[in-house]
């Protein structure tokens, strides 16, 4: 298996770190220079002599070569190496360490963006070009102990090549295991997202099952017997009045198919048998409430209308589903925090429903979310389906409300409570 290449450094960055290392490599060599003039035991040249111009040319050289770590920083290693032999074999002399310093940032520059095979390959072959290159200038300076000088030309080699490719290597090991770590979560949020829109595909297909049965069943038998009533309220009263029943008849097989879609979608357990409605809203509060949870109603209802007049049976189930999830979801996420919930009837065209918690009340801590979104999405899906509107939100005080828009399916005549 190939090792994945690291990413290389930019066009400017490859300059910025040529220009630095030839400064500071030029920089070191008048300082030296400088320095020999007090003590004749660096070695160092007078300014202005041949040897001395040689080895700032192959300074800059070495520097130059630095510019190809933006595509192959291994070889930008060899080439530095390799000068620093060709300096030691036609002007050796004490200037030579200085082209130590192009050697020691090619190496660091190649630990930090070449793969590991490359570098294990690239760094020996380096290394063995430095030692021969520091045992060539030294022996041609007159020292003749062959043994002391293949010692120092290795360890001039691994402080030179091996030294900076152990921070460049934990380096660039840490970008990489942050890489992996940022791919891992970018492919769990994608198997993430692909569950969800399975679900929500699923769900819509079953309840599209569902509602065109319903509908091929139930609703255009009682569209067809509404209008022959009709027409039979005056010519035939007792026949008009046999229609209404069957009418009756069929809205209420209507919701029992309804009561049994839901049990389709939605695992119910033995005390959700029965139709749920907005008017069994107070009833679900009341249950949090036994339940421990601190839980408010605020019902604004216009005068002389039941609640929830004029919405249908599938947008009644989604405003009680609603309040059901949002209210369990507090609980969940925000143990011990207040919550209220808003119906307000008022308007003719449609009705609001809100659930607003508070943060996590006294010492509690909020826990780590566990879901995984199917609820919210849930939600929305049911006031889509009913042409509604859903929306969910953290609040300015750090709690969260859910809100869904329910229209209604006659907006002018709504039926007036029993008297």
């Amino acid at each position: 298996m190939k090792t994945a290449q690291r990413p290389g450094l930019t066009d400017s960055a490859a300059g910025v770190a040529a220009a630095v290392t030839a400064l500071s490599a030029l920089a070191l060599l008048w300082i030296v220079t400088l320095l020999a003039r007090d003590d004749p035991s660096l070695g160092g040249l007078p300014h202005g002599t041949v040897a001395w111009w040689v080895t700032a040319v192959t300074l800059v050289l070495q520097s130059a070569t630095l510019v190809c770590t933006r595509h192959r920083a291994t070889a930008a290693l060899a080439s530095t190496a390799a000068l620093s032999l060709v300096l030691a074999v036609v002007f050796p002399s004490g200037l030579f360490t200085v082209t130590a310093l192009p050697v020691l940032v090619a190496a660091f520059l190649a630990g930090l963006t070449e793969a590991w095979r490359d570098v294990r390959r690239w760094a020996p072959a380096s290394g063995a070009l430095v030692a021969v290159a520091y045992f060539v200038n030294s022996t041609t300076d007159g020292n003749s102990d062959g043994t002391a000088l293949s010692m120092q030309a290795v360890l001039q080699a691994a402080l030179v090549v091996g030294l900076p490719l152990l921070p460049a290597s934990l380096i660039a090991a840490q970008r990489d295991t942050r890489a992996a770590q940022q791919e891992t979560l970018a492919a769990v949020t994608r198997e993430r997202d692909a569950k969800i829109s399975e679900a929500i595909a699923l769900e819509r297909a079953a309840m599209a099952r569902e509602l065109h049965d319903i509908a091929a069943h139930h609703l255009s038998g009682i569209s067809i017997m509404a209008s022959v009533v009709a027409r039979q309220t005056t010519s035939a009263p007792s026949e008009a009045r046999s229609g209404a029943l069957e009418i009756r008849r069929q809205s209420n097989a209507i919701l029992e198919d309804l009561r049994r879609l839901v049990g389709l979608l939605r695992d119910v357990g033995p005390d959700d048998e029965e139709v749920k409605t907005l008017i069994t809203i107070p009833g679900l509060i009341e249950a949090a409430r036994l339940a421990g949870a601190r839980v408010e109603s605020d019902l604004r209802i216009a005068e002389r209308r039941e609640l929830g007049a004029g919405i249908g049976p599938l947008g009644q189930l989604a405003g009680y589903r609603m309040v059901q999830e949002s209210l369990t979801n507090a609980s969940r996420h925000a143990p011990g925090a207040r919550c209220l919930v808003t119906v307000d009837d008022r308007s003719p065209l449609r009705l609001q429903l809100t659930v607003r918690n508070a943060p996590p009340s006294g010492a509690q801590v909020r826990p780590t979310p566990s879901g995984t979104g199917f609820g919210l999405m849930g939600m929305k899906e049911r006031a889509l389906l009913i042409g509604g509107d859903f929306d969910a939100g953290p609040t300015d005080d750090g709690g969260w409300e859910t809100r869904m828009s329910i229209p209604r399916e006659s907006e002018h005549n709504f039926p007036e409570p029993p008297t």
